[in-house]
């Protein structure tokens, strides 16, 4: 031995100065000692050396859980015997920690009995040893001492030029694995049932033309390897169909068909003769979940075939039709059927909806079925070498698929739903009859290469051997699809008849880049917006794209205070951007920065078309561009599946109610019967907001509008795309009659200076000069709205018959009252306005100011102050504070008759939306707690499930101003008083279900006059929430009688 290790020595040193890698994966020799502490094995290779590497195999000791088993590695030492001192000298091979044992390529005859020391022994692998086996009843090549081995596992003996098996392997009853492959023993003996713990049985090469009945013993049995025998149709026992678990049957099955003459082939072939050579047990094998049938001569298949079968391969046989016996597999993903006789393609195609891989290549049928999009799982799908003439429209429903193989038909055009299929990978169209391509084409973005190649296979878009004319051979003829996707979709905007102007509303928080945006695409340079110079209320600017496609950009002010305005400016026929700042971006600040607007498009424009930007990509790294963007989606899918799962619950909830009232219904009681069917109304509204949920636009566009203006031209491409897309925007392409410009000139280019016109004056105009009056007058004002020339807030109804012809005047009128800068503009020393216009000394001044910003009282010189730069005569300022309570911004408070002095000014008009005070203490002495005993309390109790909308409170509190006598108000609280009868109006939070809460509680003697203020407070609200189409909520009514309290529950959902 150590004459051994000193050849060793010699040969590792002559290795070094050759530069060769040298590992010894298996010995080791301890510094101290100098001995050997593992097998003497000494592995020699270069770098590249690619043998295998053998791992150590963690295995659990039954009697040490915690320990690790060891390999010992000692294949190919060329050991022709193994004696007692291998297993009683050697420490490695006795230590309990040896779980499996490598005695590979050696020429070992015979194992000796002292196998048994190794007591756990879990894996022993004797491949490619000459193993000595005579007769079935041999023990001289491995001992019957192994059957002490009472943990061994996984027995491998392949390549050991066996001609039986050794009978001792049939007494290992705890084998889970078993391979006795290149062996040349003929027959399996039906001892082989001894070994039911089985899982594994490879046999492949061995010779055998059957498998023994008793196989079916094996009842954990899932992987059986017969692949290189000549089994034939006789050779599978009936029994192997018992195996439950047996999913992986390796088998050359073309053996069966091995004695077939020529006649009878040709007679399956024609399909005169059914085939019935394969065994009918191989179809009736319940796990099995792979089948090659390739080759097989076969043109039918059994009904109920193959129960658990997930890839099939039926390829180069003689099938006429799709085998209705797929129909019924559900378990089916990948079906291969090319290279057959098909010629037709039955409806049950589609029936078939697990399989994602479809291949029926060079076949002959002309017709496919429109069942095809039925296959929504489907990702590979080869159609090439056929007849086909025409593709189904239902195509387009295959959104999963990503290579779809036409070549070699004869195809003369493509449906426009194919441009679908966004997720296509390669599409290969060769050897056609297409003259054109659609003109959507261009949404096929993820094919990122033309004509090319990968590993030999064709990859990308293939066009060869096509009349295309549309696109031009100079354009297709190219390896960059992107020339071809430019040219159609030039070609789909010119040629897009009647397209108007787009409405392209922005969103966003202050600060994220919206103004910089417009700014950049109007001067086509960068125009970054210099810091605090922040959009007030709302900008529009008409912006028309390269390709002539027109824009009104409507850039809303992103600061908090605008929040009440944006209602206004929000249109579910327009474009919708969501924009946030890139590089701010976290998930648990979603909401802040997108989740919001999500929240207020749902309520205001159930529907929208919606695109989410980000901006200053220039300032974050691509990886965490990336990072973001995938963050971004999916807080966005989790709040939109959200939103429909608390639709969907609220669905449930009034058809549990109505279920309830019918039966209750049942027993006489009439009051049910009107709220059953206002209930089911309230239901058809919720299933339209579940069938009308934003169309959130795929994918995250990240644009930077610095220099490099990164990602900006693909944004505006996006832009276009979405404004030609008559399925998002049917209005958009319409025809106008050339008279409905005329009246937007005649309109706007009055010569009398207006700040707006009524709808009387308007008809007046039209009628005179047009003869343009009722229906037609009113799509015509609807149509310049869409477009951005006027603004009609026709859903108001103190406002539908008002128009404000130019929309910039009242943006401004609104700009006075409401500011981001408030504070920065109510300085006494810096602005000079107070003292010139206001006549304010300091003290007054500070009283007007804090009376503004605590309470939202404004007094009138100091309104007069606000609206200062729009030079408003005596007139018009009154026609102003007139007009804004209709717009429900403020409420106008009664002033005295006799005028006071100008330092005596009290408040003149009351903005809710400033008033800052939540601290009711004065409430007390107005409302008590506990009602009068004189008197009785009516309470009706508005819950919203789902959001309220931001302003909501502060526009009911400037309605009751109509018919209120008294009132004092607070942030989220008012108090007034309404003929002698008191009411309180209170904005809360619910603790425990988190809905947001609107009260109305009203108190007094006389219930019928008590009656009256709540229904005018009903009506009040009923009309605000008609403004909100996907608002959601309840009321609750409570009735008190000298403080004896009732309930009355009526479920209403958006009057």
């Amino acid at each position: 031995m150590d004459l051994q290790f000193e050849f060793v020595k010699q040969i590792l040193k002559i290795m070094e100065k050759r530069g060769q890698k040298v590992t010894a994966p298996a010995t080791a020799v301890s510094k101290k000692s100098k001995r050997v502490i593992s097998p003497s094995k000494i592995r020699v290779g270069s770098p590249t050396d690619d043998r295998r590497h053998k791992i150590r195999m963690p295995i659990v000791n039954p009697q040490d859980n915690e320990s690790t088993m060891r390999c010992i590695d000692m294949s190919g030492h060329g050991l022709t015997t193994l004696n007692a001192s291998n297993f009683t000298n050697r420490k490695d091979l006795a230590s309990k920690d040896v779980g499996e044992l490598d005695l590979s390529c050696n020429n070992l005859r015979t194992i000796p009995p002292d196998i048994k020391r190794v007591q756990n022994l879990v894996k022993l692998d004797l491949t490619k040893n000459g193993l000595k086996c005579t007769g079935p009843n041999d023990f001289s090549g491995l001992p019957m001492e192994m059957t002490q081995l009472k943990y061994l596992r996984i027995l491998i003996l392949a390549e050991c030029n066996m001609q039986f098996m050794p009978p001792v392997v049939w007494k290992l009853e705890d084998l889970e694995q078993l391979d006795v492959s290149r062996n040349k023993i003929q027959f399996l003996m039906p001892e082989v049932g001894n070994l039911m713990k089985l899982k594994y049985l490879n046999l492949q090469q061995t010779a055998i033309t059957t498998l023994p009945a008793e196989i079916v013993y094996c009842q954990d049995l899932e992987e059986l390897l017969l692949w290189g025998n000549r089994i034939d149709n006789q050779g599978l026992p009936e029994t192997i169909k018992e195996i439950p678990k047996l999913h992986h049957l390796l088998i050359n099955n073309r053996s069966f068909c091995q004695n077939m003459d020529n006649y009878m082939e040709k007679m399956i072939h024609r399909g005169q003769l059914q085939s019935d050579h394969v065994p009918q047990v191989l179809f009736e094998m319940p796990a099995l979940n792979f089948v090659d049938l390739e080759a097989c001569k076969i043109n039918n298949l059994p009904d109920n075939c193959l129960p658990s079968v997930q890839e099939l391969h039926l390829a180069k046989n003689y099938f006429q039709t799709l085998p209705l016996a797929l129909t019924h597999i559900k378990q089916l993903t990948h079906l291969d059927l090319s290279n057959n006789v098909i010629n037709t393609l039955p409806d049950e195609l589609g029936d078939m909806v697990s399989v994602t891989i479809l291949k029926l290549n060079n076949n002959m049928f002309e017709h496919i079925p429109s069942t095809l999009g039925n296959l929504v799982y489907l990702e590979m799908l080869e159609l090439s070498g056929n007849r086909i003439r025409k593709l189904p429209a239902e195509i387009g429903n295959l959104k999963l698929l990503h290579t779809l193989l036409l070549q070699k038909n004869k195809l003369q055009a493509l449906p426009d739903t194919i441009c679908d299929l966004t997720e296509l990978e390669t599409l290969n169209l060769t050897n056609n009859c297409l003259t054109q391509l659609p003109l959507g084409f261009y949404k096929l973005r993820k094919i990122s290469s033309a004509h090319s190649y990968r590993k030999l296979h064709p990859i990308g878009l293939w066009l060869h051997k096509n009349p295309l004319t549309t696109p031009p051979e100079e354009i297709w003829k190219t390896t960059d699809p992107v020339k071809i996707y430019d040219y159609l979709r030039k070609l789909q905007i010119a040629t897009t008849a009647n397209l108007q102007r787009l409405r392209l509303v922005l969103l966003g928080n202050s600060g994220c880049g919206k103004t910089s945006f417009v700014d950049t695409l109007m001067n086509k340079k960068s125009s970054l917006t210099p810091e605090g110079a922040n959009t007030a209320i709302h900008e529009q600017k008409i912006y028309k794209s390269e390709n002539r496609v027109n824009f009104a950009i409507s850039d809303t002010g992103g600061d908090k205070i605008y929040r009440f305005t944006h209602p206004m400016f929000l249109d579910a026929k327009a474009l919708t951007f969501i924009m946030y700042d890139h590089r701010k971006y976290r998930p648990q600040n979603h909401y802040e920065m997108i989740g919001y607007y999500i929240d207020l498009l749902n309520v205001q424009c159930p529907g929208a078309v919606v695109k989410i930007v980000g901006t200053h990509a220039d300032l974050c790294c691509e990886d965490i561009v990336e990072k973001t963007k995938q963050q971004v989606q999916e807080e966005i899918q989790k709040q939109l599946s959200e939103y429909n799962e608390r639709l969907k619950k609220e669905k449930a909830k009034i058809e549990l109610e109505i279920e309830s009232q019918e039966k209750a219904l049942n027993n006489n009681e009439p009051q049910v019967n009107v709220t059953t069917d206002f209930l089911k109304e309230q239901l058809d509204k919720v299933n339209k907001l579940l069938g009308s949920q934003l169309q959130v636009a795929e994918g995250i566009s990240v644009i930077s509008c610095s220099e490099e203006m990164m990602g900006l031209q693909d944004l505006v491409t996006d832009m276009e795309l979405m404004a030609v897309n008559a399925d998002l925007f049917p209005h958009n392409q319409r025809f106008i009659p050339s008279t409905w410009f005329k009246i937007k000139s005649l309109i706007k280019h009055q010569k009398e200076d207006k700040l707006f016109y009524t709808w009387e004056e308007i008809s007046a105009i039209t009628e005179s000069n047009l003869q343009i009056r009722g229906k037609e007058l009113h799509q015509c004002v609807n149509f310049l709205c869409d477009i951005g020339e006027i603004l009609w807030l026709r859903n108001l109804p103190e406002m539908k018959h008002v128009v404000f012809h130019k929309p910039r005047l009242l943006v401004d009128i609104l700009q006075g009252l409401f500011r981001h800068n408030i504070k920065q503009f109510l300085n006494y020393e810096t602005n000079k306005v107070f003292v010139s216009k206001g006549k304010f000394d300091e003290v007054t001044f500070t009283k007007h100011k804090d009376m503004m910003i605590r309470y939202g009282q404004v007094s009138r010189p100091m309104l007069q102050c606000l609206w200062f730069f729009l030079h408003l005569g005596y007139n018009e300022f009154h026609t102003m504070a007139q007009l804004m309570p209709k717009l429900d911004v403020l409420y106008t408070i009664p002033q005295p008759d006799i005028p006071e002095k100008r330092t005596e000014f009290g408040p003149f008009v009351t903005i809710p939306t400033y008033n800052l005070d939540n601290n009711p203490i004065e409430l007390e002495q107005y409302w008590p707690e506990r009602t009068p005993l004189t008197h009785k309390e009516i309470k009706i109790e508005y819950t919203f499930p789902i959001t309220f909308p931001e302003g909501m409170f502060e526009r009911l509190q400037v309605r009751i101003q109509d018919f209120v006598d008294e009132r004092l108000d607070w942030r989220d609280t008012t108090y007034c008083v309404c003929n002698e009868n008191q009411m309180v109006l209170h904005r809360a939070l619910d603790v425990t279900s988190y809905d947001a809460v609107l009260s109305c509680t009203i108190r007094g003697q006389e219930v019928n006059e008590m009656m009256k203020v709540l229904h005018k407070v009903h009506a009040i609200f009923a009309s605000l929430a008609s403004l909100s189409p996907g608002l959601i909520w309840y009321v609750n009514k409570t009735f008190s009688n000298c403080g004896k309290k009732t309930v009355m529950q009526m479920p209403i959902f958006n009057i």
